[in-house]
């Protein structure tokens, strides 16, 4: 049974949850979905404060199982991420060893001026590399690097055929 705890975490009681939903000042719908805010609460509030340091790792296994639950191919990963709402995500590159994506959107926007252009994204990491591994049925290992100048992500997934 939860106990409702009479203190709040000063970390979270800083931090603003952004009203991703409100209209802008055209008084036009935000691009933003409300799978979005759905997501962001929980990854970037909720389990980040649970997980503390061992989130980033945590996160990249989750997205890992995510992708075994879900029984996806390398060609649903574009749909799946937007109706997610973990943002746009195309490929970019694709060589023998390696597939490199690009993530990017108004979702992805959201998350570099929420965290302070330090966002993570091993949630999406771990979806990618095990689609890739299931797809191509070899082990793969993914990882991310973001460019908070562009507000986009460059995810690259290793193949090891061994």
């Amino acid at each position: 049974m939860a106990a409702k705890s009479k203190k709040t975490n000063p970390e979270l009681a800083e931090r603003d949850i952004p009203d991703v939903l409100k209209e802008n000042e055209n008084g036009e719908g935000s691009q933003l979905t409300e799978n979005y805010f759905a997501v962001s609460v929980l990854r970037d509030f909720v389990l980040s404060d649970l997980l503390k340091k061992d989130s980033v790792e945590m996160l990249y296994w989750a997205g890992k199982n995510l992708s075994r639950n879900l029984v996806l191919d390398m060609q649903s990963l574009p749909e799946l991420f937007t109706k997610a709402g973990f943002g746009d995500l195309e490929i970019a590159k694709q060589t023998k060893t390696s597939y490199q994506y690009t993530l990017n959107g108004p979702e992805v926007e959201q998350r570099f001026n929420l965290n302070n252009d330090d966002p993570e994204f091993s949630l999406e990491t771990g979806v990618i590399a095990e689609t890739v591994e299931k797809t191509i049925d070899a082990y793969c290992l993914g990882t991310y690097t973001t460019n908070s100048k562009a507000q986009s992500v460059s995810i690259k997934i290793e193949i090891d055929r061994n």
